[in-house]
């Protein structure tokens, strides 16, 4: 296994904590967590919280794409977990309705 995957135990979790505490914090300086910016969102008036996140997500497909043709990981073993539609669906609906109620 390469470095992410290789780590155990306690210190897997030290490196995950470690990120998400990076990302919460950087998404805190940006204005993200603000309920009046993610309220707009849903209303369609502003689109910044989208933009960020989508280019997230390319970036770090970018990145695995190239730490994987540079041999540091193995797309082969990463996991894709399956759809299941309907408690997915479930689950937006609600995180949704708790993202107004909160914004309003």
């Amino acid at each position: 296994m390469i470095f992410p995957m290789s780590l155990a135990g306690l210190a897997a979790l030290a490196a995950g904590l470690g990120v998400g505490l990076l990302f919460g914090f950087f998404l805190e300086r940006g204005g993200l967590g603000d309920a009046r910016k993610l309220t707009a969102l849903f209303y369609l008036q502003d689109f910044t919280v989208l933009k960020v996140m989508f280019t997230a997500m390319v970036v770090a497909s970018g990145g695995l794409l190239v730490l994987g043709a540079a041999g540091l990981v193995e797309l082969g073993e990463i996991a894709i977990p399956g759809t299941y539609l309907w408690p997915q669906l479930a689950g937006g609906l609600l995180v949704g309705i708790g993202f107004a109620v909160g914004g309003y």
